[in-house]
């Protein structure tokens, strides 16, 4: 039976050109239609990926519909910690109850800090973290703003029994917030306060990964990183990974597991606590320009803030982002290779206060050793917030306002910042009070911003339990950072604070004094010098005061310093005496005495050359 036969028994009625008699006339072979054409390759591409792009759309549905969690948390794709310690850890408190406390070996960077587990009844816990402007630097948790939160709060809804954890690292950046915030998730938070923009250039990373990889190819793996379908992807692989893990009693001397390698997840490995670069030299000169660099600290950045998200929403805690400020009047670039802030400067006296504002900006932008919070850093978080729907507290907005009615401009300085970032007391205030007004607004609590008169009475108790020493001590560190980090007047300035703290303290004298000398402040450095000495023989200041007397001419004077500096127990001090001695006794003819110097550096094998001095 033919084709054409079959066909007819089904009813099938096809066209006389479907089929053609062959060459040997004894069958019949099918001919395509002519409206029938082969599909190009572009459109077969096409026709694959909206086929993919569908089976994905099914498996994303699919999962939503089952209650997968669409904001589980992934782990950080550019960095991870070896060796990492635990930020709390159990304790028992002083009525017998678990809690958890701080772990000693933390307490160099955070503060000491306990809260009982499980929450009790009633409880609303809040968790404020984020880097040394949360911990409450130079000072500490007692006058931060979560200091004041923890006694405001109460004020303002006292129908919950409020719990204020300070968990602010010193020098911590996004990336380690975020890994402390995973660990504090599991304590039952109701809130996630992030204020974190200012150390994101403080640690060496290569970012090799996000040089290698184009624009395009990261964007699309950001997409594809939100979806259900990779969390699920990526809860399979932990899965296999725990299984395949060492079983608990597997770890090392040191009671940790054994730490990944860079090639087992193709990320970076930083130490287990911070390791600052501007601590292997000695000031901001291992910084040099590399735009790309900070182009790729900002996506790190992103990430980490989109993660931090993850992380409250997955521990069903609410979230807000703080708005970072930090001085740009009175705080210049740490390593300056332009001249927007003198040009700012200027403005500034001229009374061009808006144009000041916008140039002071970019002396941060372009500081070769950023410090500071970044235009981009900043734009990050109002992205990011807009995105995830997360309330922004307007820290530097809000400031700006009370600087212009404080002062007649918006250009932030030493009236509201002790350093480049740290806000003083009084600041820490008022950014608690605008935290607390953005929670009422965003209907996270009940209740309306605190009256003036509950935030002055909170402000007299705070203000009364501080212990001036304890001040006066967080002043002179603040003083010898600045001073380190070749910032004269700031240090000359916070040594000034801690000698009204801690009148006599020689080591702030001796930081004022060499902070005078570097200023070009010569008679008036003298004068700190002599009466640090008058005061006690402070070692440490006797080479300097030697070295700064021989070279304003006063030989004489400076003689016994040096002959004293001589004695040091430190061998490169006492070695610099002796060159100094040299030189004092050839310039005031005292040729017996030079001699016998030299032959004491000989002696020590020291060269007697004397022309460093």
């Amino acid at each position: 039976m033919c084709v054409g036969d079959r066909a007819a028994i089904f009813g099938i009625e096809l066209p006389a050109s479907t089929f053609s008699q062959s060459k040997s006339g004894d069958r019949l072979t099918a001919e395509p239609p002519p409206d029938v054409r082969r599909l190009s390759t572009g459109k077969k591409a096409v026709f694959a990926l909206a086929t993919l792009a569908a089976f994905f759309l099914v498996i994303e549905v699919a999962l939503a519909v089952i209650g997968f969690p669409g904001d589980r948390i992934v782990d950080d794709p550019y960095v991870g910690f070896t060796g990492a310690l635990p930020l709390m850890q159990a304790s028992v408190g002083p009525d017998g109850d678990a809690v958890m406390t701080t772990a000693p070996g933390k307490l160099r960077l955070f503060n000491q800090q306990w809260f009982k587990t499980p929450k009790p009844a009633g409880t609303r816990r809040v968790f404020c973290v984020g880097g040394s402007t949360t911990y409450g630097r130079p000072f500490d948790d007692a006058t931060s703003y979560s200091g004041y939160l923890r006694r405001l709060l109460p004020q303002v809804d006292p129908s919950s029994d409020w719990e204020v954890i300070n968990a602010g690292g010193v020098s911590y950046a996004s990336y380690r917030v975020a890994a402390v915030m995973e660990e504090l998730a599991d304590y039952q938070p109701d809130l996630f306060i992030v204020y974190t923009a200012h150390n994101e250039f403080l640690e060496r990373r290569t970012y090799a990964s996000i040089f290698a990889t184009p624009d395009w190819q990261q964007s699309i793996g950001s997409m594809v990183r939100s979806t259900r379908t990779f969390a699920a992807i990526d809860a399979f692989v932990d899965l296999i990974a725990t299984k395949q893990a060492p079983a608990d009693g597997a770890v090392g001397d040191d009671g940790l597991a054994p730490p990944l390698a860079d090639d087992d997840r193709g990320i970076e490995m930083l130490p287990g606590e911070v390791d600052e670069r501007l601590n292997h030299t000695v000031g901001p000169s291992d910084y040099e320009r590399d735009d790309a660099w900070q182009a790729a600290v900002v996506t790190h950045y992103e990430a980490n803030l989109n993660r931090m998200v993850q992380i409250a929403r997955s521990a069903g805690a609410a979230i807000v982002f703080v708005e970072p400020a930090s001085n740009e009047k009175d705080c210049a670039p740490f390593k300056n290779q332009d001249s927007f802030f003198d040009d700012a400067t200027q403005r500034f006296a001229d009374g061009q206060y808006d144009d000041a504002q916008s140039l002071f900006a970019k002396a941060i932008d372009r500081d070769v050793c950023p410090l500071r919070a970044t235009t981009a850093i900043s734009k990050a978080i109002a992205d990011v917030a807009e995105d995830q729907q997360v309330p922004v507290v307007p820290f530097a907005r809000r400031l700006r306002q009370q600087c212009v009615e404080d002062w007649g401009h918006s250009c932030l300085g030493k009236e509201y910042f002790l350093d480049h970032v740290h806000p003083n007391i009084d600041t820490h205030r008022d950014l608690a009070v605008w935290i607390i007004e953005t929670l009422v607004q965003s209907e996270w609590m009940d209740g309306t911003a605190p009256a003036a008169e509950v935030v002055a009475a909170v402000d007299q108790a705070i203000h009364q339990s501080l212990d001036p020493q304890h001040q006066g001590v967080a002043f002179r560190n603040l003083a010898k950072v600045m001073h380190w980090s070749g910032k004269f007047p700031e240090a000359s300035r916070h040594a000034e604070d801690a000698l009204r703290l801690l009148p006599g303290d020689p080591e702030s004298q001796f930081v004022l004094a060499d902070s005078l000398v570097r200023m070009g402040l010569i008679d008036l450095a003298i004068d700190r010098y002599q009466r640090l000495m008058d005061q006690q023989l402070y070692e440490p200041a006797l080479l300097r005061f030697a070295v700064l007397l021989a070279d304003t001419g006063r030989l004489d004077q400076a003689k016994p310093y040096t002959l004293m500096a001589t004695a040091a127990a430190k061998s490169s001090t006492r070695r610099s005496a002796l060159q100094l001695l040299v030189r004092i006794h050839t310039a005031l003819g005292e040729d017996q005495q030079a001699d016998e110097a030299v032959r004491q550096m000989r002696a020590e094998g020291t060269s007697a050359d004397a022309s460093g001095y």
